[in-house]
């Protein structure tokens, strides 16, 4: 058990240092964080992605599986929270981003791929991809009606996606001048975004306290207990059930953050919450993959 715990920590503790540093550089340097976010969103985590879907070998039914699980949890959870925020009649709707959204970039690909290898990545990929979708179109939903449906037409990384599948289920042949760059990229994604998410979470202050704490406690139970259900209903084994419980407990995605602002819908408590997802997950990702061995 001891071994098995110093293990999980040598495999965790590279992503937190990396956030940390992200988080002490900011609070030192003032860097401008939206062109380092624009450039990881905009080009590493897209190249990563594309890079990944052409190497995995991972059955399309399994992928439909992670893509359907992913929904789930999402909507599943939004679908709770809404209740209970009604029962105790909250009503701050910015509050859902923050629960429904979790990271799936910054914390499960380094993670995963350090305790599984490459083929967590594919896998938990769809977690992505669900999450991007939905945050762009059921996430603004909640806040903007109006605007929903456009913003994910403007992501870079939904087009990649749709044509990484497109060829890597069509049998169609890549070209060794398109790997060799795309794996240069691959490899530069992951401290990139480690070191962003910790100087985005540089410009965050925890405000509402007992708002802040329902929401994560939302996030988490809410999060493993819908993965749980996933795992059940779908019959998931193996690396797949680890990758869909994994990414359950996930903290908090700083889109969720990001779009709440962006349409004034509480986003001094949606941040609040990503910091707390994230401050908390430093104890519940070593515990989670202790148990998951």
């Amino acid at each position: 058990m001891i071994d098995n715990f110093y293990r999980v920590l040598h495999i965790v503790s590279p992503a937190f240092v990396l956030i940390a540093l992200g988080y002490l550089y900011n609070r030192i340097a003032k860097a401008d964080i939206g062109i380092i976010v624009r450039a990881c969103m905009g080009l590493l985590v897209p190249a990563f992605a594309f890079y990944h879907i052409l190497v995995m070998k991972v059955p399309a039914t399994m992928m439909s599986s992670m893509f359907i699980s992913a929904w789930i949890i999402i909507l599943g959870n939004g679908a709770l929270t809404l209740f209970l925020m009604r029962s105790f009649k909250i009503n701050r709707p910015g509050l859902l981003l923050p629960v429904m959204f979790m990271n799936t970039v910054n914390l499960p690909f380094p993670i995963l791929v350090s305790a599984y290898g490459e083929q967590a990545i594919s896998l938990s990929i769809m977690f992505y991809f669900a999450s991007l979708i939905g945050a762009f179109t059921v996430g603004i939903l909640i806040v903007s009606p109006r605007d929903a449906g456009i913003q994910i037409f403007k992501e870079p990384v939904i087009y990649v996606l749709v044509l990484g599948l497109y060829i890597k289920y069509n049998g169609l042949h890549v070209s060794d001048y398109v790997l060799a760059p795309l794996k240069m990229l691959e490899s530069a994604t992951i401290p990139m975004v480690l070191l962003a998410l910790g100087m985005q979470l540089s410009q965050v202050r925890i405000s509402e306290f007992k708002l802040a704490m329902f929401g994560t406690i939302c996030r988490f139970a809410g999060g493993l207990a819908l993965g749980w259900a996933c795992v059940y209903g779908f019959g998931l084994q193996g690396l797949a059930r680890k990758v869909v419980l994994f990414n359950s407990i996930m903290p908090s995605a700083v889109i969720g953050f990001l779009i709440a602002q962006k349409y004034d819908k509480d986003g001094s408590l949606a941040a609040s919450i990503v910091l707390l997802t994230t401050i908390l997950s430093i104890i519940l990702i070593p515990l989670m993959l202790v148990w998951l061995g």
